[in-house]
């Protein structure tokens, strides 16, 4: 009992120590991740303030708009229910395109891979002769399968004839779009729906509801989940330390013994896959319980938008889709109680990026710090 005692207090020191030495004495790496995250708080105050001067100017009802932006999803569950919902595949295609800006890859097809995705994952759910958890998984397999042969096309283009894999992606997700479309139209319509849709996925091979009174289904938990394991394969395996190392620098990766071609090819592939496997968790924990998506959902977009405030962290993904989802649910109420259009939200996103991508922004501060800091330590 003693030795087993002694163990968990010699743990808990050790992991003290390295949380405060974190804190506490940071290396510059570490410095450098804390003023990147400070750094996205300011950009975001200041980007939520110019917002609140726009609202004071274009609203008759200034701050009943404020107030509803920023304090009406928090009011009711179903709200925060929504907020948490608008999340997930905004972690999928945030964390896609983390895991492909980090190996210096432009690459847009999480948009055509989210359609691929969750047309493949219905398919599936429908059609396949299984049901309950062995259902949703062979979905969810099939969807990554789908998305990442479609994410070797602009991947192999890059890496062996140094194709520009943003223009090639831009095309190839609106031939996955009509690809889409022509399967959906000529051999998986439901023709008793009076739409263009598939029909209806059982109850029993879709996620269930994880929270009571909304339609939050637990589909989030394999975003979490994917995020976290995304960020172990990236700062915790060689094959994650290549796609850094190519992506600061291909030729000193290439000298350095790594695979850069490879890691340009694997980054772009998984970036698809996890694209693939968010449609999928999307159509399968969706309320409307069929696919019907008739043109690209737009979350490959806002993959590049959560990336950027994440810092292109994977683990730092899902807080930042989930500050861009309570964004949206706010403006969407603002519109259902005020004068104010929901297109605000663009403005709030397009002033946030401009002021994070500016890499001048807080330049001087930073380096101000970091100078009084040397200099404190030297006189030392």
């Amino acid at each position: 009992m003693t030795s087993k005692l002694n163990k968990f207090k010699t743990f808990f020191s050790d992991l003290w120590k390295k949380i405060s030495d974190a804190f506490i004495r940071p290396t510059r790496k570490q410095k450098d991740v804390y003023f990147s995250i400070l750094r996205t708080i300011v950009a975001v105050a200041i980007s939520l303030g110019i917002t609140c001067i726009i609202l004071l100017f274009c609203s008759k009802e200034p701050m009943k708009a404020i107030s509803t932006l920023f304090f009406g999803p928090l009011k009711s569950r179903f709200w925060r229910g929504e907020i948490l919902r608008g999340a997930v595949p905004l972690i999928f295609s945030g964390v896609a395109a983390s895991l492909m800006i980090k190996c210096g890859q432009f690459n847009m097809i999480g948009e055509g891979a989210f359609y691929v995705g969750g047309l493949t994952g219905a398919v599936v759910a429908i059609y396949l002769p299984a049901s309950g958890f062995i259902s949703v998984m062979l979905s969810c397999l099939a969807a990554v399968i789908v998305a990442s042969v479609f994410g070797i096309v602009p991947a192999v283009l890059k890496a062996k004839l140094n194709v520009n894999e943003f223009v090639v992606s831009l095309m190839l997700n609106f031939v996955m779009l009509w690809i889409g479309m022509y399967f959906l139209n000529n051999f998986l319509r439901d023709e008793a729906s009076g739409d263009i849709a598939t029909q209806i996925i059982p109850e029993s091979n879709r996620f269930g509801i994880l929270l009571s009174g909304t339609y939050l289904s637990t589909g989030i938990l394999v975003a979490i989940a994917a995020a976290i394991l995304c960020a172990v394969f990236l700062y915790k395996t060689k094959w994650g330390y290549a796609i850094r190392m190519t992506g600061d620098n291909k030729d000193f990766a290439n000298f350095s013994g790594l695979n850069a071609c490879g890691a340009i090819i694997y980054s772009q592939i998984i970036g698809a896959g996890l694209g693939g496997l968010g449609g999928a968790v999307e159509v399968l924990g969706s309320m409307d319980a069929r696919f019907n998506w008739k043109t690209l959902p737009g979350y490959g977009f806002d993959g590049f938008v959560v990336a950027i405030l994440a810092g292109n962290n994977p683990i730092l993904v899902p807080f930042a889709a989930l500050f861009l989802s309570y964004l949206r649910q706010g403006a969407s109420l603002m519109a259902l109680q005020t004068d104010v259009a929901m297109e605000l939200i663009q403005v709030i996103q397009a002033i946030i990026i401009i002021i994070v991508a500016g890499q001048a922004f807080m330049a001087k501060f930073k380096n101000k710090i970091f100078k009084t800091k040397a200099e404190k330590e030297a006189a030392k």
